[in-house]
């Protein structure tokens, strides 16, 4: 695996002159991972991406994974909870105090209606101004919702991920939305989605049962049935990590900062801080 196996797939997975400009960066990233011994499988299916959504998805992953290790954090790549299962997540980090913490990466893409809205009205006039109501933002958030779910179940309900009911196993999906609701989500946007309405102030609400919201006697039939729908991420997950690209710091060899929401269901704030700082450590926090 050398420096032109990376150009080959930038090239591939149609990179332009932008991305490959970024090589030299992006391999350097690749090879401190690869001196660790334990991203051999992440480099390989790297070097031999030819589709851009899924080159980008290993580029987060390999930028996620190196932010760890280069300040000596080490994660281990695609582990199992139980053996028998066939699905395995995509990183385990062992922090201090005992606790194992399951990483499960999903890339969140811009949706291609908000892509052709952006092409119509740059057609329309020469200056781009978008204005995205309370409905549009609900519908990213939800959007945002389903991502997250689609890493813990199927379309049927089904669990696919986060087998393990170890007392010392903390379950996390990771998202990376910076591209989500036109690059401009910030924190109320991430508590509406994993805490709901009650967790923002007024002015920030958008009629969003959050995935670990609980259930009330009062609430109309269709949130009864949004947390019917949730109740097995509720019981599941712990937390969701969401990624950001540091802006200005490139296409391929990027920063990330982050925001983690935690599940008050399944992890109290005395477990939950060391992991915070642990993870801080890494990726730090958005300001």
């Amino acid at each position: 695996m050398d420096k032109q196996a990376l150009i080959d797939a930038i090239g591939r997975s149609g990179g332009k002159q932008s991305a490959l400009d970024e090589a030299d960066a992006l391999w350097a990233k690749l090879d401190c991972l690869k001196k660790t011994g334990r991203y051999g499988l992440l480099l390989k299916q790297l070097f031999k991406a030819n589709d851009k959504s899924n080159f980008l998805a290993l580029v987060l992953e390999a930028n996620f994974a190196y932010q760890f290790e280069a300040q000596g954090l080490e994660l281990t790549y695609e582990v199992k909870q139980y053996a028998q299962h066939k699905s395995s997540i995509d990183f385990l980090r062992e922090v201090s105090g005992g606790d194992k913490v399951y990483f499960e990466l999903r890339l969140l893409q811009q949706t291609l209606s908000i892509t052709d809205s952006i092409k119509a009205q740059l057609q329309k006039c020469q200056m781009y101004r978008v204005v995205m109501g309370g409905q549009g933002e609900q519908d990213e958030v939800v959007r945002i919702q389903n991502t997250v779910l689609s890493k813990v179940q199927d379309k049927h309900g089904n669990p696919t991920k986060f087998f393990s009911t170890a007392l010392n196993a903390v379950n996390v999906v990771v998202v990376d939305a910076t591209d989500s609701i036109l690059g401009t989500i910030d924190v109320h946007d991430c508590m509406l989605a994993t805490l709901g309405d009650p967790s923002v102030e007024e002015v920030y609400r958008r009629q969003v049962l959050g995935l670990f919201q609980a259930d009330k006697a009062e609430y109309p039939q269709r949130v009864h049935d949004l947390a019917t729908k949730y109740a097995h991420i509720r019981n599941t997950l712990h937390g969701v990590l969401f990624l950001f690209k540091k802006p200005g710091t490139g296409i391929l060899a990027y920063q990330l900062e982050q925001y983690l929401m935690w599940n008050p269901a399944r992890i109290d704030e005395a477990r939950a801080h060391p992991i915070c700082v642990d993870v801080a450590s890494a990726v730090p926090t958005r300001q």
